[in-house]
């Protein structure tokens, strides 16, 4: 009940200023539009300064992405170029001694020029203050507007991955996406890591979406790589989000515009592992908006396995203890077929209050089969017990498998907001209800040798998952340009589970509430000129029920957190940045990790849930380093977690069966540093890369490991001009250490050519993923000894895919479009706080 309280007046605080917000890093500086200013043909060099804020002249408010054009007033050549941050803020360093003109656009804005701006020996800073920026009305007849960000943009508080401009992504999905994303990497099942951790949050548009509670793998599949706009990686979160993810949060931005007018485009693409189509429109007429997105993808592909397990077993009546081995060897297709819709409407209904609605909806099947033939031989130890005898052979045996998923996911939300009298002054009302089902059936049928049917086996499950949140958000501005903000959540989440195992429902049934409530307050000030100092905290409290179709099974339990976190900047010059910051996580299991169901992904290999898990709590430290100069960035961190119990995979062997489930181990503990950064030789060719090496050290009672790893990613892309442009895409993956073994190390290349078509307005696109290897081959390990019978265990895998790829992609754009005034900046939820599936465990 006190913690209730605490809630409530926290809830009923909306009303006071709780936050306060830093002023934004300025973005680096980039090359003006042209058009707008001409081509930058040199980059100024001095100890000038130039900065200023751009608001619109009607409402006041910042102008985020007004491209900045600075003109030596001599000649007429352009400089210097920059954009504004989300502040509207912008600033241009090492300017020399000169008279110059400010070129200021963007895109429904009038172009305002600022003459005869000096900087001299004795006036070395130029301080604009608020330019204001008055909005157009001319109509643009069939254009297309062309961002001019980088392909990695370093913003204060995360990275930002711009999608669209990368032409490799053409085509692909979601997985392919992430492949290129600085921090980020996949391992061979395709689930997403960040700094080597699997724990991740990952968003949609900013919202959570229960399509992610199952196998974030698969759910990477059914999202459209053409769809994504951009992809956001914070690995320190404020208190602002909730308190999930060890290692931080990715967010997923889809297209969309704001420009009045009707706008769309189509994208088809045929190709040899994957086809797809989708096309996108949207209407913004006065006051309403609406946008419409669609599409179906199907992706196929082949592998094949060899496996071999061993594990030993001693007779309870005699003692003696027996090895056993099993090889398996066998081929795989998997075939997918996914499809999405998703509505949004907005209407502003005066000037200070606007609604905003969506649904998204998901749904797709997913197959494979597998033939494998099985051999199983048995041996005695010897007399003297230090060997073996000559294996003889147990069982042999062909098996067909067939497994069959299906899902059908549904988000539908409801934002209202309020805006004051006063800039960013604001309230946000949001509601979001998101539903998943996934049903799943394995059918396993095993064969003689000659011919003859043995034994069938099949496994049923439907699974559901529903979250039903509401959230509070208030802001208030203060002086010295800071923003108190404080807020309230709930999330009610109903997780449930019903098998059957060949044919038989007894004591099957599952179901599991988790309910949270949270507030959050924090607090933010610039210490002097270069010292920004943000703190603030976050409480917790989680409501936990397990309910089985045996009473004597369920249980409850409930706990509370205090998740504090500070970050301290510090500008060591205009255009270096230093950064620490110190926060904790705790995350949930979700339906992945929790579900019970006994899943037959192999022969031997049964994999299933844990309801009983516990949280994980993280301490996460991170020193950060940033810098820009000409056309490079460059930046470096630091990190260290330590995870208390750390949710990991566990397998155990009984009577030759590897059974795989989760539990909270002891320790997780990982030490790294990142580097990524992006340069542009010359115009015409950008390289961007990035490098993570970390130590990981895993201990639980039963096992420890430990052991260096690193994954490395770049890209690079060239433009031929005529509209031809080409990109390539590579990384590497070490071998990744797990609590019980070793898994395989990987790599990845993939090529583009593009030509810009109908005057830009179309393009076609071919695309070849690792056109020059054949297959990828995984070589994995799992040792151990059972914690059952404490004999040792070992299997070894080898599995390959077939994983060259080529496709065509036809691109076409069209609209009428117009800006009134800037885009408004949305809020929406973040469900951040439970630990979502990874749809990993073993291959076969």
């Amino acid at each position: 009940m006190k913690k209730l309280l605490l809630l409530t007046l926290l809830s009923c605080a909306s009303s006071a200023p709780l936050w306060a917000q830093n002023p934004v890093n300025s973005p680096r500086p980039q090359a003006a539009p042209a058009g707008a200013a001409g081509a930058i043909t040199q980059v100024a060099q001095g100890t000038g300064k130039i900065t200023g804020t751009i608001v619109d002249s009607i409402s006041g408010k910042p102008v985020e992405f007004a491209t900045i054009a600075l003109i030596n007033a001599a000649n007429g050549k352009t400089v210097d170029g920059t954009v504004t941050n989300e502040k509207g803020h912008f600033s241009l360093n090492r300017v020399a001694n000169g008279t110059y003109t400010l070129n200021i656009s963007f895109i429904g804005y009038e172009t305002k020029e600022l003459k005869n701006i000096t900087i001299s020996a004795n006036d070395q800073e130029a301080n604009l203050n608020r330019v204001q920026l008055s909005g157009s009305q001319t109509r643009l007849q069939e254009v297309t507007v062309v961002g001019e960000k980088p392909l990695i943009e370093d913003k204060v508080d995360r990275m930002v991955y711009n999608a669209e401009k990368d032409i490799t992504n053409a085509g692909g999905t979601a997985a392919d996406v992430m492949q290129k994303v600085p921090s980020v990497s996949l391992d061979q099942d395709g689930n997403i890591q960040m700094r080597g951790s699997s724990n991740v949050r990952v968003l949609i548009n900013g919202k959570p979406s229960t399509v992610m509670a199952g196998s974030v793998a698969d759910a990477l599949k059914q999202i459209p790589a053409d769809v994504i706009k951009t992809v956001e990686i914070i690995t320190s979160p404020s208190a602002k989000y909730d308190a999930e993810g060890t290692a931080g949060i990715v967010n997923i931005v889809t297209k969309k515009n704001s420009l009045q007018g009707v706008t769309g485009s189509v994208t088809l693409t045929g190709g040899t592992r994957a086809s797809n189509g989708n096309g996108n429109i949207g209407i913004k007429q006065g006051k309403l908006g609406i946008n419409v997105n669609a599409g179906v993808n199907r992706f196929y592909s082949k592998g094949a396995m060899n496996i071999n397990q061993m594990n030993q077993s001693r007779d309870q009546n005699t003692g003696q203890v027996f090895e056993n081995n099993v090889a398996q060897v066998g081929t795989s297709t998997v075939d997918g077929m996914f499809g999405f819709g998703q509505l949004g409407l907005e209407y502003d209904l005066d000037e200070k209050n606007s609604l905003a609605a969506g649904i998204r909806v998901n749904t797709g099947s997913f197959k494979m089969r597998s033939h494998q033939s099985a051999t199983n031989t048995m041996a005695g130890q010897n007399d003297a017990g230090t060997g073996f005898g000559e294996p003889t052979l147990v069982d042999e045996y062909n098996l067909s498998m067939k497994n069959n998923n299906q899902r059908l996911s549904m988000d539908l939300n409801l934002d209202y907001t309020h805006l004051f009298k006063k800039p960013q002054q604001e309230l946000t009302l949001l509601a979001l209800y998101s539903q998943t089902d996934q049903d799943n059936s394995v059918n396993q049928t095993r064969y003689e040798v000659e011919g003859p049917l043995r034994s069938t086996l099949l496994n049923e499950n439907e699974g559901l998952n529903k979250e039903l949140t509401f959230q509070a958000d208030y802001a208030h501005p203060m002086p010295k340009n800071t923003l108190l903000e404080v807020g309230a959540k709930g999330i009610l989440r109903d997780v449930s589970s019903e098998s059957l195992y060949n044919g038989s429902g007894q004591n099957s049934g599952f179901s599991y509430d988790q309910n949270v409530i949270a507030s959050y307050l924090s607090y933010g000030f610039n210490l002097n000129k270069k010292t920004q100092v943000k703190f603030g905290g976050r409480y917790e409290y989680t409501d936990v029920a397990g309910n089985f179709a045996n009473p004597e099974q369920d249980f409850t339990t409930n706990y509370d957190n205090f998740i504090p976190n500070i970050t301290l900047a510090y500008d060591l010059k205009p255009n270096m940045k230093l950064r620490t910051s110190f926060t904790q996580r705790i995350q949930r299991p979700q339906l992945f990790f929790l579900n019970p169901y006994r899943q037959q992904q192999g022969p031997n290999v049964i994999v299933y849930g844990n309801p009983r898990l516990d949280a994980e709590l993280t301490d996460s430290y991170e020193v950060n380093y940033s810098t820009f100069f000409k056309t490079t960035s460059i930046n470096i961190s630091a990190y260290m977690r330590v995870t208390d119990n750390a949710i990991e995979s566990v397998s155990d062997v009984v009577d030759e069966i590897t059974y795989v489930t989760f539990n909270n181990i002891a320790k997780n503990k990982t030490y790294g540093t990142s580097i990524s950064g992006s340069t542009k030789p010359i115009p015409a060719w950008n390289i961007n890369g990035n490098l993570n090496l970390y130590f990981v050290d895993l201990n639980a009672p039963f096992a420890s490991n430990s052991g260096w790893m690193y994954n490395i990613n770049v890209s690079s892309g060239y433009t031929f001009g005529k509209g031809i442009s080409a990109q390539f895409s590579g990384g590497f993956n070490s071998d990744r250490v797990q609590l019980q073994g070793i898994a395989s190390s990987f790599s990845y290349h993939n090529l583009a050519i593009r030509k810009e078509l109908f005057e830009k307005k179309g393009a076609l696109s071919l695309g070849m993923d690792n056109p020059f290897r054949e297959a990828l081959r995984f070589e994995n390990e799992l040792s151990g000894r059972s914690i059952t019978s404490g004999l040792p265990f070992r299997t070894e895998s080898l599995v390959t895919q077939y994983n060259r790829g080529f496709r065509l992609t036809f691109e076409y754009r069209f609209g009428k479009m117009q800006q009134q005034g800037p885009p408004k900046r949305k809020k929406s939820i973040r469900n951040d706080d439970a630990k979502q599936g990874d749809g990993g465990g073993v291959q076969n």
